[in-house]
């Protein structure tokens, strides 16, 4: 399917004579589609000549970026073709401030150069360059040679940043950024001019990027939702990524802009082109953020611009490496209408710690996303099988998959004939392979990727583990109690707020590894302490999802928008 043919998003630019033949699929067009909306939103008015490139797995897309205006990339390897794109976005009428210089030096260049990975590159592994200092040489070494060491040396130098999280940070003054003495004194803001008279109304979404997780999911119900309000949900991304979800039906109807970073580095913070040009073109009447630092960064200026426009965040985990998301969020306190949490734990960060009102903090599980409130039964040990013990989660770092690949070692050191299941892919997928055939547990771990349902896994687990480094309140968690089947998990983030305190154990690899080895050997012998750990965890998830879900709370919000 060409770019021309069967447009299912939103186009701010329309083609030149002959425009594009090329024939792309889903996921490449929504790219290519989003970079050129991007840029008619940069350049007003005006005509571009468009040279797309295509590369490896090694190199991400570039679509936004300062290298798309200037061309100077590597990534600029392989030429595709060459067309021209009209802007039909109308140019704004306004002098030029000084600060404006560098960014309107690259939106003059009358070029752009996008490169859009085909889809074969998502048969690899996601692509994460890697450090070339020693530093990262060492940690790469211990890393490959000893996962759980690093693991602990790690945790070990997170310590410096727990005193910072648990003191209340000073919100942002945006306003008295641009006053004598202010970090941005020799800027000038500008607040956004008004849409025309009968602007289609909208949403502006930021999110993480379009890659599998929980909260992916939840950020897609909320695009699901401003869609079903009446609205156009703009979806901004803000991080690197092949964007492997960007084709999900969620989407469809949107005007998605992917972002490829550092987006527009010139930018500055009183001006912000992309976003004046978003304002005076739509009837914007909220704003939502999924973890999106750029859209964090900026939401002080949308809230100048449109003085009592509703701003909602949602949050899941507070980062032990500084706070993450959790923390920008009360740095834009000031101008967030509503902070959405998942779990009390973190609504009692947000209020205690923090000292946001309690009013502005709305707790609202994501239950209902996939688990839905019903009645569930536990699901009984099947006396024929060997006992099922299942992960379920990205390969990535704070999961720590490498934590469940050695508690199966020490389990299969010990004699014990359990089955193991591990269901994932991500970044580290080859590299937990390699922990596999290292520790020896190829023939007792079976690999499933996320092509296979989590219902089937979960059909066939006695126990699921979560093995994480940090985390919020999984969803797997979840899923397998409301599937019969009892979870034990390492004491991160929420996960107290349904697993009881014996079925918890300490985050540190090693001592994790050691505790979840000894805390299954038990449930494998006792079925009736099986079913008990699951009841003791089925009352509190029928309580947390008794409150209303973060689904239902947010369709009543953005319908008073």
């Amino acid at each position: 399917m060409t770019v021309l043919q069967a447009l299912d998003q939103p186009a701010l630019f329309r083609f030149g004579d002959p425009g594009t033949g090329a024939e792309l699929s889903v996921r490449e067009r929504r790219l290519l589609v989003g970079a050129l909306n991007f840029h008619a939103l940069m350049a007003p008015g005006r005509s571009l000549r468009i040279h797309r490139y295509v590369g490896s797995v090694e190199t991400l897309p570039r679509l936004t970026d300062d290298t798309t205006f200037s061309g100077y990339s590597r990534n600029n390897r392989t030429r595709l073709e060459t067309f021209d794109i009209v802007s039909v976005v109308d140019p704004e009428e306004r002098s030029t401030a000084p600060s404006e210089e560098e960014s309107a030096a690259l939106a003059a260049l009358s070029s752009r150069h996008i490169h859009v990975s085909a889809d074969e590159v998502l048969s690899a592994d996601p692509y994460r360059p890697p450090r070339r200092d020693l530093v990262g040489v060492v940690a790469r070494w211990v890393k490959s040679h000893a996962p759980l060491l690093y693991d602990d040396a790690r945790d070990l130098s997170l310590l410096r940043y727990r005193r910072k999280l648990r003191r209340p940070i000073e919100p942002r003054r945006y306003v008295e950024e641009f006053r004598p003495g202010g970090l941005h004194e020799d800027d000038v803001l500008i607040p956004a001019a008004t849409a025309p008279e009968g602007a289609q109304r909208a949403v502006i979404i930021g999110l993480h990027w379009f890659e599998l997780g929980g909260a992916e999911l939840w950020a897609f119900e909320t695009v699901r939702l401003v869609r079903e309000a009446g609205f156009l949900p703009i979806v901004l991304t803000n991080r690197d990524s092949h964007q492997p979800w960007v084709a999900r039906p969620e989407l469809d109807g949107a005007l998605l802009i992917p972002f490829s970073e550092p987006t527009v580095e010139s930018q500055t913070p009183g001006i912000e082109p992309l976003l004046r040009a978003l304002l005076r073109t739509f009837d914007v009447r909220g704003v939502v953020i999924h973890h999106n630092q750029w859209l964090y960064d900026r939401v002080a200026w949308i809230a100048a611009s449109r003085p009592g426009i509703p701003i909602v965040d949602s949050t899941h985990i507070v980062e032990l490496a500084g706070g993450g998301y959790p923390l920008s969020s009360a740095i834009a306190a000031r101008s967030i209408t509503k902070h959405h949490v998942i779990s009390p734990s973190l609504a009692r960060w947000m209020t205690d710690v923090q000292k946001i009102p309690a009013d502005r903090v709305v707790m609202a599980p994501l239950g209902g996303l996939t688990v839905k409130p019903k009645d569930a039964e536990f699901k009984k040990r099947r006396p024929d099988e060997s006992f099922t013990v299942a992960f379920v989660g990205r390969m990535a770092r704070q999961k720590a998959p490498e934590v469940f690949v050695d508690m199966a070692r020490r389990l299969k050191r010990q004699g014990h004939t359990f089955r193991f299941v591990l269901h994932g892919d991500g970044e580290l997928s080859s590299w937990v392979s390699d922990i596999m055939t290292a520790e020896g547990v190829d023939d007792i771990i079976e690999r499933r990727s996320s092509a296979v349902p989590v219902s089937q896994t979960l059909d066939e687990a006695d126990v699921l583990v979560v093995a994480s480094h940090n985390e919020g309140l999984t969803l797997t968690t979840l899923e397998a109690i409301a599937h019969g089947v009892p979870v034990i998990s390492t004491n991160v983030g929420a996960q107290g707020d349904i697993i009881p305190s014996s079925a918890l154990v300490p985050r540190y690899a090693r001592l994790a590894s050691r505790r979840l080895a000894d805390l299954l050997v038990p449930l494998a012998a006792d079925e009736s302490a099986r079913e008990k750990l699951w009841r003791a965890e089925r009352k509190a998830e029928k309580r947390l999802l008794s409150q209303p879900s973060a689904s239902t709370w947010f369709k009543e919000e953005v319908s008073s928008w």
